[in-house]
């Protein structure tokens, strides 16, 4: 093998657990099995819109607002399933994403990171303000040096947060701390998926086995799901969690989920340094290489 073919192929044969939803879980196994790995998906959450529309319409509906008192001063966007729904819904209203910054030229966006910013940009729509710490302290600190930059204030500023309904509230907390005026709207739900069928028996018998080398967590939801169907499926099968998960390394996209997985007793071996799917397979590739 050439020099450059075992530098494409740094994670051969690795067995790599991927517990993203399943619409998004095939773009992370690409990019690993063109590092020779074997992906296995496992998805343990899913995404649900709300069953109930009309506070998230009424918000959009705002969004376009020809009165300017009523007009939100900010859109936040903290995931690219929190973009894919609200643009979705735009259009199911029959308002066109890529004319929001028409109606509302006085309109900020500000996403979590790099990836949302980009699925913003298939509807038409670029985000002014993408933090460098992919996280919702990140979004705060850009936020306040944008305020610093243009001399003015949050106070006052009125803000559209669409996103998960079981997101950390830290956001909404230090937002309204700063003076802005802040709607809190959930655009949809993550919901456990993981269950003791035949492909959860199947990823059991490989962690009975020690057939699994890296788990890989992209958010707490995953964490959180994963542990809970593991702790149900190894105490009927009278089993013990930690030693399932002797000698795999648990990899993580970041800090906020590493933290919820070292609270629910999980060792977190590999986190990412760039909180993105780009970011975790380089730390994977590291970790592993190493």
């Amino acid at each position: 093998m050439s020099e450059m073919q075992a530098a494409t192929q740094s994670l051969q044969g690795q067995r790599i657990l991927v517990t993203r939803t399943r619409e998004q879980a095939s773009a992370f196994s690409e990019r690993l099995r063109a590092l020779g790995a074997l992906p296995i998906e496992f998805p343990t959450i899913r995404i649900e819109p709300p069953q109930d529309w009309s506070q998230l319409d009424a918000a959009l509906h705002r969004l376009y607002a020809a009165e300017q008192s009523l007009a939100y001063d900010w859109l936040i966007l903290t995931s690219a399933n929190g973009v894919s729904i609200c643009m979705q819904r735009l259009r199911a209203l029959s308002l066109e994403p890529a004319r929001l910054r028409e109606v509302s030229p006085g309109l900020h966006i500000a996403t979590i990171g790099p990836a949302t910013a980009a699925t913003l940009q298939d509807y038409g729509l670029h985000a002014d303000l993408v933090p460098d710490e992919y996280v919702a302290e990140g979004v705060i600190t850009a936020m306040h040096e944008w305020a610093r930059q243009k001399e003015l204030s949050l106070q006052g500023q009125r803000i559209l947060l669409a996103r998960a309904a079981e997101a950390r509230k830290v956001l909404v907390v230090e937002l309204k701390q700063a003076g802005a005026q802040v709607d809190e709207v959930s655009a949809y739900y993550t919901r456990p998926v993981a269950s003791d069928d035949e492909q959860g028996r199947e990823i059991l018998r490989r962690l009975q086995r020690h057939e699994l080398d890296v788990l890989t967590f992209t958010s707490s939801s995953t964490v959180r799901n994963f542990a809970s169907w593991l702790n149900s499926c190894a105490q009927g099968a009278g089993l013990d969690a930690t030693e399932l998960l002797a000698g795999v390394r648990i990899a993580s996209i970041g800090p906020i989920t590493s933290q919820t997985a070292r609270d629910l007793g999980l060792h977190v071996d590999i986190e990412a340094q760039a909180f993105t799917i780009d970011g975790l397979v380089e730390a994977i590739n590291h970790a592993v290489s190493a």
